[in-house]
């Protein structure tokens, strides 16, 4: 049976707060305000790229809650040469050997939609190295041509989870197509809205059936981990 809408409010179905993270202090600080994952990357002026070895190695040694790096290897768009591939490759392999529960990327063909071929080859790699792994499919959504058949292309591949602004650049803002994807669509990948997620507006997106949310839960672009913000975030995510 399909999630639905009523799975946002439904106090069986867990509901997840993932904090983007770009240092492992970050993390701990996340870690130790409620969040329930880290999505760990590096690059901040590049909105996100895959951290180095020794970083990850930190990671996996001093955070106990799951921890999703991010495998891009470079800022722009998501239209890899295979060069590129070949890198992401080698990363995706690291790191599910290196026994992270999941692992997040996206990558996109030349006519703005998903890349199945490559993006099938890089789950084969990660779930030949560890079966149980979670993908997460990330914001390279936000410039499909298509999200309706881009979602079932995610749903098709196996994907665990999206991380979407519905294609606006707030997840406020794209709340219209993040409500169609979980309501109309089976939440399947499940939906995690992200893109300027703040304890003022994050009921609004759990009210749209949203069991997972993301958030930097950065007071500015140039600040890092807020305990105070995520503290907050953990506690609408986290009623009660």
């Amino acid at each position: 049976m399909q999630p639905s809408a009523a799975d946002g409010h439904n106090p069986h179905v867990p509901r997840e707060l993932e904090i983007c993270c770009y240092s492992v202090s970050d993390a701990q600080i996340a870690e130790r305000s409620g969040a329930d994952r880290i999505e760990l990357c590096a690059g901040r002026p590049e909105g996100g790229t895959t951290a180095s070895l020794g970083v990850l190695r930190s990671a996996i040694e001093s955070l106990t809650i799951p921890v999703f790096p991010m495998v891009r290897p470079r800022g722009g768009d998501f239209v890899y040469d295979d060069l590129e591939f070949s890198a992401m490759c080698d990363d995706v392999r690291t790191i599910a050997e290196m026994g992270f529960r999941g692992l997040v990327f996206g990558i996109l063909d030349s006519s703005g939609g998903v890349d199945v071929g490559r993006s099938a080859a890089l789950l084969d790699i990660a779930r030949q190295a560890n079966p149980a792994i979670e993908v997460t499919f990330h914001r390279a959504f936000d410039e499909v041509s298509d999200p309706i058949a881009a979602y079932q292309q995610l749903a098709n591949l196996g994907f665990s989870r999206l991380l979407t602004s519905g294609l606006e650049p707030t997840a406020i803002a794209g709340s219209s197509l993040i409500s169609e994807l979980i309501n109309d669509h089976g939440n399947v990948p499940i939906v995690m809205p992200g893109g300027s997620v703040r304890p003022d507006n994050v009921n609004t997106l759990l009210a749209l059936g949203a069991t997972n949310v993301h958030s930097s839960a950065t007071p500015s672009s140039e600040s890092g981990v807020d305990a105070s913000m995520v503290r907050e975030l953990a506690s609408a995510v986290h009623p009660g």
